[in-house]
């Protein structure tokens, strides 16, 4: 799938889509834990979801790019050959609309699971005003324990070390963990995989340093134009206590916004976890970019 990188790129940005399923790494990240396949019709990117049984994350996307209705249209002649019909995920509120008009008889279905949180960059990277006074307390504080730490960003073709350190804090984080569940052993894969194929998935990302020792980590890619998505981001022990999480959340969201016309940050869906959608909701989403999914019937 890395040479199909380019082209999904191409599609997804023609899209303007925001959605973190539609991020091209996501896409290839998460390839084999949602068997994920992709198709072109129309000149369009489909793909189609059949990994897991999780509502809303098993069937086919809406056509990305290209002629959409004529993508439509190869879909339905496919799924007629089947004798089954199309059962669309990922749906943002215009993809729903849009089906919702093709296909009177669809029913849709959404869950708070899926949606993902966005926040504009300037929120993310000045934390201003009274909501944001404890994630700009936490970043104090970070400054206040270690006045000497130190940030070097990862872009393209980055050096070994720094991809290294990247791995040592997902290391450092997952032998912190008393629960070890099975998602947590499929992110740290994604993290090594994420690093192997860096300059493929066109990732940028940052590692803080205290003492010239790496203390927390994030990477993230462009997904469309101004929209940027996070895909990893971790501090472990004293480090996370004293707000390294607000702190490489803040400095990370200043580079997206200064230097490479960050508009929106997208921080992914909480995927019905309660401490993921405590920590997502701690930030003040600006919007909640809901999902639908669908079941055509007949």
């Amino acid at each position: 799938m890395p040479e199909d990188l380019p082209g999904m790129r191409a599609l997804i940005g023609e899209s303007g889509a925001e959605g973190s399923d539609a991020n091209a790494a996501n896409i290839f990240l998460l390839r084999e834990k949602y068997n994920i396949k992709i198709a072109y019709a129309g000149g369009s990117l489909l793909r189609l979801y059949t990994g897991t049984r999780l509502p809303g994350r098993c069937g086919v996307t809406f056509p990305l790019g290209g002629d959409t209705e004529k993508a439509l249209d190869i879909l339905d002649e496919d799924r007629k050959k089947l004798g089954k019909p199309a059962g669309f995920i990922f749906l943002t509120e215009g993809q729903r609309d849009i089906l919702s008009q093709r296909y009177p008889e669809m029913r849709f279905e959404t869950t708070g699971d899926n949606s993902d949180y966005m926040y504009t960059a300037p929120h993310l990277s000045e934390l201003a005003g009274k909501k944001n006074m404890k994630k700009r307390n936490h970043v104090s504080r970070f400054c206040r324990e270690y006045p000497d730490c130190e940030i070097r960003f990862l872009e393209r073709s980055p050096d070994k070390q720094l991809l290294h350190d990247v791995t040592e804090v997902e290391e450092k984080w997952f032998a912190l963990q008393s629960e070890r569940v099975d998602s947590s052993f499929v992110e740290r894969l994604e993290i090594y995989e994420a690093c192997c194929h860096w300059d493929e998935l066109e990732l940028c990302g940052a590692v803080i340093y205290v003492a010239g020792e790496a203390a927390a980590m994030t990477i993230a890619s462009q997904t469309s134009r101004g929209c940027f998505d996070i895909h990893f981001e971790k501090c472990y022990g004293e480090y996370a206590q004293n707000g390294g999480f607000a702190m490489i959340n803040k400095v990370f969201a200043q580079k997206l916004t200064e230097d490479c016309g960050a508009e929106w940050i997208n921080r992914e869906e909480d995927i019905g976890l309660a401490g993921l959608r405590k920590a997502k909701l701690s930030y003040h989403p600006d919007k909640m970019l809901q999902k639908y999914h669908t079941v055509k019937e007949g």
